[in-house]
């Protein structure tokens, strides 16, 4: 699963590489909870990426779509 966390004040979306839907919930809400200032994911290109709790606008879950080779429709 991906999830797109969008960061408030800037037109960026960071896309990231999640277990699953509950595993992320787990982790954002420990962090609110903990008074975590910073959450660290890797990102689909393989890097660490930071991302300030309090600069997230919102966060879109997605289904990873099976990697597909060729034209046709999916």
């Amino acid at each position: 699963m991906r999830a797109r966390i969008g960061i408030a004040d800037t037109g960026r979306e960071i896309e990231v590489e999640v277990g699953n839907k509950d595993e992320i919930v787990r982790r954002l809400e420990s962090a609110y909870n903990d008074g975590v200032s910073i959450l660290w994911f890797l990102d689909t290109k393989g890097d660490d990426v930071g991302v300030p709790l309090e600069r997230i606008a919102f966060i879109e879950l997605v289904e990873s779509p099976d990697k597909a080779v060729g034209f046709g429709r999916q």
